[in-house]
């Protein structure tokens, strides 16, 4: 009985330690540098001669947006964002309010240098996702953007290009 506990505490410990050899760290990406990669004037256009324009600044550790939307030339505030970032869950938890008064809750980080995740969430609630885009920097002034409802369709397609 003895032999047998002792074995099996050896065998315990063994699969505890291949499993900690077997687990990789990955690399911290600097999500505020990485977020930089935004800042300026983007836009892209959509049918019925409609541009939308989004202007990304810094503001100290947070980032702010302001969206319009261009209709036949006629341009008009949309929304106004606010990005800020929490080092202790690693990633950003951002808030838009609309014209209108509608707003929307996100959280969103970069994967990668160049992939950027983020969800719409209901009120930043992370298991109430309503929505999910992905946007790869192919260049750096080019953006492609997939937008996936909450069952994971493909929704929408477009990319953002660089202005300014």
């Amino acid at each position: 009985m003895k032999k047998l506990s002792l074995t099996m505490i050896a065998v315990f410990f063994l699969v505890c330690s291949v499993g900690v050899q077997a687990q990789t760290t990955q690399p911290q990406l600097d999500q505020l540098k990485l977020m930089q990669q935004f800042v300026g004037t983007w836009q892209a256009t959509f049918p019925n001669d409609t541009i939308v324009t989004f202007e990304m600044q810094q503001f100290g550790k947070a980032f702010v947006e302001n969206d319009y939307v261009t209709v036949n030339g006629k341009e008009s505030l949309d929304s106004k964002w606010s990005y800020s970032y929490s080092p202790k869950e690693g990633e950003f938890k951002f808030f838009a309010v609309y014209f209108g008064g509608n707003y929307q809750t996100w959280i969103g980080s970069f994967t990668s240098e160049k992939k950027w995740v983020q969800e719409m969430v209901q009120d930043f609630n992370p298991e109430k996702v309503l929505m999910k885009a992905e946007m790869v920097f192919e260049t750096t002034t080019s953006i492609s953007v997939l937008a996936f409802d909450m069952k994971g369709v493909k929704i929408l397609e477009f990319k953002w290009s660089k202005v300014k």
